[in-house]
Order: structure tokens, then C-alpha cells, then sequence
């Protein structure tokens, strides 16, 4: 059963992505879009809502890393064969679904709105040819940019998507009425999306945004849920292969004719004793710090909020604080925080992610009228 016939506010849509067309990697421009219509959407046709876009991480695409119903979910990853060593850790009353969706409008605690799921995917797979959840093949992510080497990401989600989304569904098309929101990948795009098109959003939440800064190009990458399933010795290396596979991403989009990578050099206890400089610039082009430093002005125009677990594994932390540290530099206003939580402990990124997609959700509605 699809999820159009479990309930037809729950969509997945499909269209024709302009900006994709002939991009590099001949990547499918036929995208699909998960898309959530808040209660009493077709009791009548005229109300107009508001529409906020949440964007996908590494690895996943609207299908996978995604905001679903709770039937969806669970027939993903089925609650009862979850290891109850795993599953006490996990606060579920904290996982959003679109029935808490649901529950949140129509309690009042939330004002009603459209939430739109683009798929940011490369569709090619990663390097290791690893799987995702649903045992689908595990593919690269764009990082939402518009790349010489990959495709015009960024154009696609802020034009393409903005203009099918507000020809299709009753939205009100306005900057007053849409703000964008993502995890990891997808909390730096939404950055990067506002830098670029501050007439657009209102306002954006980055959740431990995956920001690639130098300091992590050697990052040690441990799941501790992969630890407690596998020992350390195996989540050291699917780590190691995780992350290996992200920085390829990105000298394939960032510096494919003058990849970074292949030119670093290391001594005998493995530090880095050279790296091509020009490789690193080119990578340094699309850091968010740098990006706001030559585009300040744009994000005071947008009220922001960033957020990410002191001890993310996936490096999230030391990326946050320097973006914070830009927008102090450029007086830039905006909500930070770097928390602590132990019932994130699986996952301090993952979950700290999920766990404040629906504050992020809050927040956003707060500067909507």
C-alpha cells in the first residue's frame, strides 16, 4: 500500500527538476518530494498555509533520514526487533512523526503548515557500496550546492522545488510564510540556502550542521551505537569508510579537477605533513564560515537558530561553534546553543538531530504570521 492510500495527506509527489537537467553525473532530474498536509487540508479549499522545508543528511534522500508516518517507520525498522539494550536508550516520545504532527496542530501547540522533503541525493552510490536502512544501496549527497562537477543542488531546491510546491498546493508564496530547516548535510544547506536566497525564508534552524573544516579532514569517526552492537574494533572501521566516502564527495563536487586527497602527504605516525593548497581552497569555497563572511548582510535578513551536541561524533560541534563564532564576528543575530544529553548517547548526532527537529519546527513557525 502506498503512502497516498494510508492517507492522502501523506505524499510522495514526483517532478522534473530544470535545474538538474544535463548536470554532470547524469543524475536523475525526475525527483520525488515527501510532502505532509497539515489536518483538514481538503476540508475546504480555501485556507493557504505556510510551508517549511526540511532537508536530508549525508546518505539519505526523502526516503531515508526523513520526517514519515509512524506505520512507515515501523515497517523500516520494526519496533520489536530492536534489542532492548538499544531501545531503552531512546526516548521515542522525542521522534517526530507526522502523526505528532498531526497531534501538535490540532492540540493548538503548533499552527498548521505544509512540510516539503526534497531529495538531495546524487543518485550515485557511495564508495564502499554499503546499504541504507531499507536496504536500499547507500548513495552521495550533494551538500545543497550548485557544483561545475555535480549539478545546480542549490538552485534546484530554491527554485525548481519553491516554484512546483507553490503552483501545486495551497501555500502562501511569500518569504513571510516559508522557512528551511535540516540536520548535518542538510542544517548546512539550509545556511547555505539563506545565503543565497535571503528573499525566500524567513527563517532557518541548522541541527548540527555538517560543515567540512579542515580540523576534521582527519576526523575519527565512531558510531557509539555501532560500538555497542559491533565492538570497537568494527565501528572503528565503518567509521573509517563512512567518512572516507564523505570527504570523496566532496573532492568530487568541491575540487574534481585538483582533488585534495590524493595530494596529502603524512609522516610515520600518520599526521598530515602536506596537502595542495589550491585542493583546500577550493574545498574552503563552500564553508559556511566563508560563505557568510563575503554574504554578512544577507542572513540578517533571516532569523536563525543553530544547534549541536557537545560531543557529536561526527565532528557537528567544532563546525557549529565556528559558524557561531562568524555570526558574532558580522553581528549577525541568532539562537545557538551546544548541548549535553545522555539519552542521546547512541548517537549524539543522529539523534540529538531528531530529537530538535520539532523545537526547530517552533522556532521557524514563531517569525511566521
Amino acid at each position: 500500500m502506498s503512502i497516498k492510500q494510508q492517507n492522502k495527506r501523506y505524499i510522495i509527489d514526483n517532478f522534473r527538476a530544470k535545474s538538474l537537467e544535463d548536470n554532470p553525473l547524469n543524475s536523475s532530474v525526475n525527483r520525488d518530494l515527501r510532502i505532509y498536509l497539515p489536518p483538514n487540508y481538503f476540508d475546504s479549499t480555501d485556507p493557504r498555509y505556510p510551508v517549511l522545508y526540511f532537508l536530508h543528511g549525508y546518505g539519505g534522500n526523502n526516503h531515508n533520514w526523513t520526517i514519515t508516518s509512524r506505520n512507515e517507520n515501523e515497517t523500516v525498522i520494526p519496533l520489536d526487533r530492536i534489542p532492548k539494550k538499544i531501545l531503552d536508550k531512546i526516548d521515542l516520545d522525542n521522534l517526530i512523526t507526522y502523526e505528532k504532527l498531526d497531534g501538535l496542530i490540532e492540540s493548538g501547540e503548533l499552527k498548521p503548515f505544509i512540510l516539503v522533503q526534497p531529495d538531495a541525493s546524487l543518485h550515485i552510490p557511495n564508495i564502499n557500496n554499503t546499504k541504507n536502512l531499507r536496504g536500499e544501496p547507500a548513495t552521495k549527497g550533494s551538500f545543497y550546492i550548485n557544483s561545475p562537477f555535480s549539478g545546480n543542488y542549490k538552485d534546484y531546491i530554491a527554485r525548481d522545488i519553491l516554484e512546483y510546491i507553490d503552483s501545486s498546493y495551497r501555500t502562501i508564496p511569500d518569504k513571510e510564510y516559508r522557512a528551511v530547516l535540516g540536520g548535518s548535510m542538510g542544517g548546512a544547506g539550509a545556511l547555505r540556502l539563506c545565503l543565497s536566497y535571503p528573499e525566500k525564508f524567513i527563517a532557518a534552524v541548522a541541527l548540527s550542521p555538517g560543515n567540512l573544516v579542515p580540523d576534521l579532514i582527519d576526523w575519527q569517526l565512531i558510531v557509539p551505537l555501532n560500538k555497542l552492537l559491533f565492538g570497537e574494533k568494527i565501528s572503528k572501521r565503518m567509521g573509517k569508510k563512512t567518512w572516507a566516502d564523505i570527504l570523496d564527495t566532496c573532492d568530487l563536487i568541491f575540487s574534481k579537477e585538483n582533488p585534495l586527497l590524493p595530494s596529502i602527504k603524512r609522516d610515520e605516525n600518520g599526521k598530515i605533513i602536506y596537502l595542495n593548497q589550491d585542493s583546500l581552497n577550493n574545498w574552503m569555497r563552500y564553508n559556511i564560515s566563508n560563505l557568510i563572511k563575503k554574504r554578512s548582510e544577507t542572513l540578517k535578513k533571516v532569523h536563525l537558530m543553530i544547534n549541536c551536541a557537545r560531543n557529536d561524533e561526527m565532528g557537528s560541534a567544532i563546525a557549529t561553534q565556528q559558524i557561531h563564532e562568524t555570526l558574532n564576528e558580522f553581528k549577525i543575530p541568532h539562537q545557538y546553543e551546544l548541548y549535553d544529553n545522555p539519552k542521546i548517547s547512541l548517537s549524539p548526532h543522529i539523534l540529538g538531530i531528531a530529537y530538535h527537529i520539532i523545537p526547530a519546527i517552533k522556532f521557524c513557525l514563531e517569525f511566521i504570521n
